[in-house]
């Protein structure tokens, strides 16, 4: 059976407030994390820059060094099986102000702990789980 292939890149934002949060955006009823398609010229990470601007108006984030992760998933869109390649980065907010973009409900501030109670993508729940170690480590 045939497939579609897409790739996007997004970030994984987080803010300290004396405890990490992390940013997560909301959508008819679901969380997940600023990403969206690669268009034709760019690489990964101008992509997660592009996408991170446009859905939540974080225009300056500190992107953090050696944290890139790829997950490689399949979805069905329209009666479609999808193979998605999704980029990651990690970056770090200087502000918890956020201005989403129409296409999205809401979004909310999450601990790592709030987030592997809510979050029912497992994908998304190691991501966080992985960048929380990183962060740590960053801060030894």
């Amino acid at each position: 059976m045939g497939y579609k292939t897409e790739k996007s890149a997004g970030f994984l934002v987080f803010f300290r407030d004396g405890k990490i949060r992390y940013l997560f955006l909301k959508r008819k009823g679901k969380y997940d994390i600023p990403k969206g398609l690669q268009q034709p010229g760019e690489d990964d990470l101008t992509t997660a820059l592009r996408e991170l601007g446009e859905e939540t108006g974080l225009m300056k984030i500190k992107v953090i060094p050696f944290f890139k992760k790829t997950i490689e998933y399949f979805y069905r869109w329209e009666g479609i099986t999808v193979k998605k390649k999704a980029v990651y980065f990690l970056g770090e907010a200087n502000s918890d102000q956020v201005k989403i973009s129409a296409e999205h409900d809401g979004y909310v501030w999450m601990t790592k702990e709030e987030i592997l109670s809510k979050i029912a993508y497992r994908n998304l729940k190691d991501l966080v789980e992985e960048a929380d170690r990183f962060i740590a480590k960053l801060n030894q």
